[in-house]
């Protein structure tokens, strides 16, 4: 499955970042859910502090990174349930 997200390639971008321009639009492929997972097609996401903070590299994380993670969406699919009711695996 194919997706769009905010890709951050690198930490530290100067400001104002509406000139640096740290994140693109990137479109991605996503493996299919494994078991315990869930996918979710997201039909809003927004940056907030937390995203903020990666960007200008106070909480150092691996490169490179889709950020928003809060969002609200429809979910899809599930990955495999074992055959034990509520136990995922």
């Amino acid at each position: 499955m194919q997706i769009r997200a905010a890709v951050l390639s690198e930490m530290g971008a100067a400001r104002p970042y509406a000139q640096s321009k740290p994140l693109r639009i990137e479109t991605l492929e996503l493996d299919p859910p494994g078991p315990g997972e869930v996918l979710i097609r997201v039909a809003a996401a927004g940056l907030c502090h937390s995203d903020l903070s990666v960007i200008n590299g106070d909480r150092p994380r691996p490169m490179p990174m889709a950020l928003g993670h809060e969002a609200a969406g429809v979910v899809e699919e599930l990955g495999r349930v074992s055959p034990i009711a509520g136990e995922r695996g």
